[in-house]
């Protein structure tokens, strides 16, 4: 501990004279971008309340002068320090720290002519693993592709690292098969990070008749998972929680592609999906004849709605997940296929407080051959299991404090999950927040129960730049 420390220490003097330069180059920045926005306003005044070539001629002189001295780059970011603990020991777990991070964000976005350049990317000291760590969370050109002609008018690309999602749930997921971390989202660090990025492309379509999305991602970007590195996970080979840690192999981590689809389009205020993907399973549920973890083949198909009833917003979703590798249910080395459907709603209660629900669903097929060949079957989930959803947000002191909850429920595994959290915002660049996430099963081997003594609660401080 005395090591690390001393590390970080060693390193605090860098860091803070790169921090203490980046607010002058946002304010020089900023200066430009309001330049930049006053000869423009400037501009189209003129152009409105004369045509005199005269003036254009001046005035054109004039702007070329300012456009010149004019970046059209922007900086921004975060500071961050975070703190979690866990409420009881883990004999799986050496530390009943869940989250200690020191990270700093820097955000660099700058705009071409017809197209955008982007990067995010995070830099962290991690004290629970004693490691640093960093994440490229975007670095990607934006686009349309009217340069290619005419036709190329309806359509927009995206290349490079990126962070996806589509899908109508609530933090539940059943089309959106982009990558999650999980890790993040269970420590209470913030709601972004529960997305992870991918290197991908998107290209997208919009037509009179529906609009289309295409997501190709050339090598398979699994799921950063629950291993054991902070939180441990119940093992039916072993009858108790585990934290061993693990990685897949890189023989048994496809290198395929993945692909991905969606066509969508609205009906008045009602918006349809149709979805489709190809691809793996995101997290390792399969194990070889020996034993190894690996990710095997999964098709998915589904289709969403969202439109307004009543007072709120209701939603809907389904998929099928199409377990390739074993579609008689036969092998239980792999998982089963499944159906999944959602329905949700949520509504402004009162002013400034919100709520939504929602009841999700999980169809194993092929059950009764599955619990034939079942290596611990009294450890298998149910055929059908049910979660039930709640969430409140209230919004108070002009909207600069969020108290926000949210509640996972199984009724037929008896277990759940509550995710609350407290967010204070007095200025534009100071950010407090404070939050649990507590988890109860009445037995080990539920989704949630195996995560009781995972729960904690955290602090976070985050200084905006």
């Amino acid at each position: 501990m005395m090591k690390r420390s001393c590390w970080a220490l060693g390193l605090m003097p860098l860091y803070m004279a790169v921090v203490g330069l980046l607010p002058l180059a946002v304010q020089a920045q900023t200066s430009s971008s309001e330049t930049a926005m006053q000869n423009r306003a400037v501009q189209q005044e003129a152009n409105t309340s004369s045509d005199s070539s005269e003036w254009d001629e001046v005035f054109d002189d004039e702007w070329d002068v300012a456009t010149d001295t004019t970046s059209a780059l922007t900086i921004s970011g975060f500071l961050e320090a975070t703190q979690g603990y866990r409420w009881q020991s883990d004999d799986a777990v050496s530390t009943r720290q869940t989250l200690s991070d020191v990270r700093a964000r820097i955000n660099l976005d700058y705009l071409l002519s017809t197209s955008a350049l982007s990067f995010k990317s995070d830099l962290w000291f991690d004290g629970v693993q004693d490691k640093w760590q960093a994440q490229i969370r975007e670095l990607a050109w934006q686009g349309n592709l009217s340069g290619l002609g005419e036709w190329g008018n309806a359509f927009d690309v995206k290349i490079g690292q990126q962070v996806l999602t589509w899908g109508t749930g609530d933090y539940v997921f059943l089309n959106d098969l982009f990558p999650k971390d999980y890790p993040s989202f269970f420590a209470g660090r913030s709601d972004e990070y529960l997305k992870a990025p991918s290197a991908s492309i998107k290209l997208s379509g919009y037509f009179s008749a529906l609009n289309i999305d295409v997501v190709v991602t050339p090598e398979f970007e699994p799921d950063i998972a629950i291993n054991g590195d902070v939180f441990s996970f119940f093992s039916a080979q072993a009858g108790q929680n585990i934290a061993p840690g693990f990685s897949v192999s890189k023989e048994h981590t496809p290198n395929s592609p993945e692909l991905a689809v969606r066509l969508h389009r609205n009906f008045n205020s009602t918006q349809w999906a149709l979805y489709g993907y190809r691809g793996y399973y995101k997290q390792p549920l399969s194990t070889t004849e020996q034993g190894e973890l690996l990710y095997s083949r999964l098709n998915v198909v589904g289709a969403s709605v969202v439109m307004p009833l009543y007072k709120g917003i209701f939603n809907a979703e389904y998929a099928y997940y199409h377990s390739v590798d074993d579609s008689r249910g036969r092998n239980p080395r792999i998982p089963n296929s499944q159906q999944r459907f959602l329905l949700g709603y949520n509504q402004e209660l009162a002013p400034n407080l919100n709520g939504g629900a929602q009841w999700y669903s999980e169809v194993t097929q092929r059950y009764s051959q599955l619990m034939d060949v079942a290596y611990y079957p009294e450890h298998e989930q149910a055929q059908v299991r049910h979660w039930l959803t709640a969430r409140l947000t209230w919004l108070a002191l002009r909207q600069t404090l969020t108290i926000n909850g949210f509640l996972f429920y199984s009724p037929t595994d008896n277990d759940g999950y509550v995710k609350a959290e407290l967010r204070y915002t007095p200025t534009d660049n100071w950010q407090f927040r404070v939050g649990i996430n507590g988890f109860r099963g009445r037995d080990d081997d539920t989704f949630w129960g195996q995560f009781e003594n995972g729960s904690n609660g955290y602090m976070a401080l985050r200084y905006f730049y």
